[in-house]
């Protein structure tokens, strides 16, 4: 009889379609010990996410270079209801001028929007208290990271900001003789 053949192939072909099976449930089974970064709520860029009543602050930081210099807001304001909001930052240093957020809509602060603090209290790096003032909702409290207009934020230092200082050498003669004579 000639089924003896045909039925090795296919008990082959059954251990084969089993081993498949398990090693998928096998190796699918992974990822449900990874969790999906979707899933937690996170700060994914340099500033800071707030919510006030109809305004969303959205990636808000300063940008300053020195204790005690100027300090630029930066960060986007979205306006989620059917008015304009008017919107004050202020801090330890001082009150920037108010900027007004069109109904449904957003402002990007630093992009043709300059809010400018008279005086950041202090070094970039460190964290300060920034003050976010609306009609609706009064003075609301958020820490914010202070950081130098370097790289990414090279053009955004506000006016009136000490440079940074530079790493490199000076090029330039001192005008002061050698004492290595």
């Amino acid at each position: 009889m000639t089924t003896a053949p045909v039925t090795t192939s296919r008990h082959r072909l059954r251990a084969a379609l089993a081993a498949a099976a398990l090693g998928t449930t096998l190796l699918g089974g992974c990822a449900v010990f990874s969790p999906v970064q979707t899933d937690y709520n996170y700060q994914a860029a340099d500033g800071v996410n707030a919510t006030f009543g109809d305004l969303d602050v959205r990636g808000v930081l300063v940008i300053s270079n020195a204790k005690d210099a100027p300090g630029s807001v930066l960060g986007q304001l979205v306006n989620t209801s059917n008015e304009e909001i008017e919107v004050a930052f202020a801090s330890e240093g001082g009150a920037s001028e108010p900027v007004t957020v069109p109904r449904y809509s957003s402002l990007t602060l630093g992009e043709g929007e300059a809010v400018t603090l008279p005086k950041v209290a202090v070094e970039p790096g460190d964290v300060i208290q920034l003050q976010v003032t609306t009609a609706a909702t009064g003075q609301n409290i958020v820490t914010v990271p202070v950081l130098p207009a370097m790289a990414y934020y090279s053009d955004d230092a506000p006016p009136g900001s000490p440079a940074l200082p530079s790493d490199s050498p000076s090029a330039e003669p001192s005008g002061e003789p050698s004492a290595s004579h």
